[in-house]
C-alpha cells in the first residue's frame, strides 16, 4: 500500500510539472502565433485551440494548491471552460486549413458555429446544473475532476465525433495538397493532431469510469507528454501559414524563441517545485536560497543557450552549413560609421593615456576642407589646430616611405602622423 501511495505522488507530482509546462508552452506559441501570423485564418484558428488547452492546465496547476470546496468547484468549473470549447476549436482548426486548399463551404462555416453554440450550451449546464457534471472531487494525490451527471454521455459523444470530424478534415486538406512542401507540413499536422484530445481525454475518463488513482494519472503524464511535443509540432507547422518569410528564418525564430521563453520559464518552475518547503536551508529562509537559485538558473540558462546557438543553428541548416558560419561570424566584421568612430575613439583614448596628453583627433582632408573624425578630450571640432594646407603639407613631408613606430611629426604643439592605406 505505501509503495502505491508513493507511485501516485511521483505521478501526482510529474503530472504537475507537465502541466505548468505546457501552461508556459501553449501560452507562448499562442503569443507566438498571434502576434507573427494574425492574418492567416488558421493561425486565429490555432491560437484559439491551445487557448483552450491551457485553461484545462491552468485548473490542473491551480488545483493542487486549494483547500475549500468553494475553490474547488470554481476551478473544475473554470476548467470546463476549456474542456467544452476544445471539440469546436477542433473542427474551426481543420476547417480552417482545408480552405486552404480552395475547398470552401457555406455548410462547413455554419457546422463549425454550431459547435462553438454547443460548446457554450455544454459549458453553461457544467457551471450551472448538475445535468452534466456533479459532486466535484479533490483529495491529495489524486486527480481533481466532476462525476458524471446524466447528460454527461451527450458531450462524451459530440466530444469524439467532433474531433474525428476534424480529424477527417486533416485527411482530407493532406490529400488535396498538390506540392510535398504542403503534403509534408500537413502531415505534421495530422500527426500532432490528437494532443489537445488527449490533453482532456483523462478526465472524461475519470468522470465517467472508476479508474484508480493511480491509473488515471498514469494517463494524464503520457497525455501530458504527448500533449506538450505535439503543439510544438503543431504550432511550426502553422507558423509557415500567412508569411512570406523564408523556411530558415521562421526555424531560426521559432526555435530559439522556444528555448530563450518557455524552456527557460519551464526550468524555472520545476526548480520553484523541487526546492524543499522548509523554512531554512542552509541557515537561511527558504525565499532567499529559492530567489537566488531562479536568478542564477536564468542567467546560466542564457549562457547555455549562447553556448549552443552554433551548434542548433547548424543541425537546423545541414544544408548550408559553410553559409550560416558565415553568416554568423558577419555581424563581428562589419563596421557601421559609429563603430569606426567609436574604435578611432577608443584608440586616441588609449594613445593619450599612453603618452599622457590631454587631447588627440583625427582629421581627414574632405573637399579640401579639414573634417574631424574623431577626438579625445578637450577639442573643439569645429575649430581644428590645423589648416587643410597645414594637413596636406605634413602628409606630403611624410615622403613615400613609411614612418617607423613612434615616428611623430611636431607641428603647432601637437605630435602627428600621417595615415595611410596599405596602398599608400
Amino acid at each position: 500500500m505505501e509503495t502505491a501511495i508513493d507511485l501516485t505522488s511521483i505521478l501526482s507530482f510529474a503530472n504537475l510539472i507537465l502541466s505548468s509546462a505546457i501552461v508556459i508552452i501553449a501560452f507562448s506559441l499562442f503569443i507566438y502565433i498571434f502576434t507573427h501570423n494574425l492574418r492567416s485564418s488558421v493561425a486565429r484558428s490555432f491560437c484559439a485551440l491551445i487557448a483552450f488547452v491551457a485553461v484545462v492546465y491552468m485548473g490542473d496547476v491551480a488545483l493542487p494548491k486549494v483547500n475549500t470546496p468553494e475553490a474547488v468547484t470554481f476551478w473544475l468549473k473554470f476548467q470546463w471552460l476549456g474542456i467544452a470549447f476544445v471539440p469546436a476549436a477542433y473542427l474551426h482548426f481543420s476547417d480552417s486549413l482545408l480552405r486552404t486548399t480552395n475547398l470552401t463551404s457555406r455548410w462547413r462555416r455554419r457546422l463549425v458555429l454550431a459547435s462553438y453554440l454547443a460548446s457554450a450550451a455544454f459549458f453553461g449546464l457544467a457551471i450551472s446544473s448538475d445535468l452534466l457534471v456533479r459532486d466535484g472531487r479533490h483529495l491529495p494525490h489524486q486527480i481533481s475532476h466532476f462525476a458524471a451527471g446524466p447528460l454527461f454521455w451527450v458531450f462524451a459523444l459530440y466530444f469524439f465525433v467532433t474531433v474525428a470530424w476534424g480529424a477527417v478534415n486533416i485527411h482530407r486538406t493532406r490529400k488535396r495538397c498538390l506540392t510535398s512542401t504542403s503534403r509534408r507540413r500537413m502531415t505534421y499536422l495530422a500527426v500532432a493532431f490528437a494532443a489537445p484530445g488527449l490533453g482532456v481525454f483523462p478526465y472524461l475518463v475519470a468522470a465517467s469510469m472508476p479508474f484508480s488513482p493511480g491509473g488515471i494519472f498514469f494517463l494524464s503524464v503520457v497525455g501530458n507528454v504527448g500533449v506538450a511535443l505535439m503543439i510544438v509540432v503543431m504550432a511550426y507547422s502553422v507558423a509557415y501559414f500567412g508569411v512570406l518569410t523564408p523556411d530558415r528564418v521562421i526555424k531560426h525564430n521559432l526555435i530559439h524563441y522556444l528555448l530563450r521563453g518557455p524552456f527557460v520559464a519551464t526550468c524555472v518552475v520545476i526548480l520553484m517545485l523541487v526546492v524543499p518547503k522548509v523554512e531554512r536551508i542552509l541557515g537561511l529562509p527558504r525565499d532567499t536560497v529559492l530567489i537566488s537559485a531562479v536568478v542564477a538558473l536564468i542567467v546560466l540558462m542564457q549562457i547555455f543557450i549562447n553556448l549552443i546557438k552554433p551548434f542548433i543553428d547548424r543541425i537546423i541548416y545541414r544544408q548550408d552549413r559553410e553559409e550560416i558560419t558565415w553568416i554568423q561570424e558577419l555581424d563581428k566584421r562589419l563596421l557601421t560609421t559609429t563603430d569606426l568612430k567609436q574604435f578611432l575613439e577608443n584608440v586616441l583614448a588609449a594613445l593619450c593615456e599612453l603618452f599622457r596628453v590631454r587631447r588627440g583627433f583625427v582629421a581627414v582632408v574632405v573637399g579640401g576642407e579639414p573634417r574631424v573624425e574623431a577626438f579625445c578630450g578637450p577639442l573643439n571640432p569645429a575649430h581644428l589646430p590645423l589648416t587643410s594646407a597645414d594637413l596636406m603639407a605634413l602628409a606630403k613631408s611624410s615622403g613615400g616611405e613609411g614612418l617607423d613606430n613612434g615616428d611623430f611629426i611636431r607641428g603647432d604643439g601637437y605630435w602627428l602622423l600621417p595615415l595611410r592605406t596599405k596602398s599608400g
